[in-house]
């Protein structure tokens, strides 16, 4: 396995020289994690963070009543985990593997030393974290101020977007999600996700097949 041309697909890391990632890897050790573990939790203290070599991962937070919000979809070569890393302080998000993975761990004594050394990854660091706070300012925006309908068709749009494949019949969202898995993601509850689904499969927009989204008419989502 090729560590530092994985590093390489990372948007955090791909300015890098071959070299440089190279010198990265060999402080990094891989760590297999099957479907539906836990490699971070909310509220726990660590000093590592994750680059995803294969496999996919969800972002959730949940609230003392046990209520979970689902904040992102992780894929291959994206990192997580660094900003507890950095700081010292609590994880803000829980992260569950979808399905079996495969990690890089990085330590946090060695990427601080690496940073120190590398300001273009302390800037591609610095703007990863940005972007993070824009989606996260942005769920907050919809989750208060859009209708049902509305977020439930912009998470699909994005489903569709990052995770969807093409085919005769629409777009099929490569993800197997069940209803409170899509509740998760629009903070609401499974019944209501159920009843809006089940109004726009009548209507011959999208179909629930196994698990999986198709969605037969992308442009007529609210």
């Amino acid at each position: 396995m090729d560590k530092a041309k994985l590093l390489s697909g990372s948007s955090l890391f791909c300015q890098l020289s071959y070299q440089e990632l190279a010198e990265l890897a060999l402080h990094a050790q891989s760590r297999l994690v099957r479907a539906k573990q836990v490699v971070l939790a909310q509220g726990e203290l660590s000093d590592e963070m994750y680059a995803v070599i294969h496999g996919r991962l969800k972002v959730m937070r949940s609230n003392s009543e046990g209520r979970e919000l689902t904040l992102a979809i992780l894929e291959a070569g994206e990192v997580f985990g660094e900003l507890a890393m950095l700081d010292g302080g609590p994880r803000t998000a829980t992260i569950e593997a979808l399905e079996d993975c495969e990690l890089l761990v990085l330590q946090r004594a060695m990427v601080d030393q690496y940073l120190n050394a590398h300001p273009l990854v302390m800037r591609s660091m610095i703007q990863t974290l940005c972007e993070r706070l824009r989606s996260a300012d942005e769920l907050v925006q919809d989750t208060l101020f859009l209708p049902l309908p509305q977020r439930l068709a912009k998470v699909l749009r994005q489903l569709a977007q990052n995770h969807g494949d093409e085919t005769a019949e629409g777009i099929r969202i490569d993800l197997k999600l069940t209803q409170q898995e899509l509740a998760n993601f629009v903070g609401a509850t499974r019944e209501s996700v159920n009843k809006q689904l089940s109004a726009w499969e009548s209507q011959q927009w999208l179909n629930m097949r196994g698990g999986y989204i198709l969605i037969s008419n992308l442009d007529s989502l609210p």
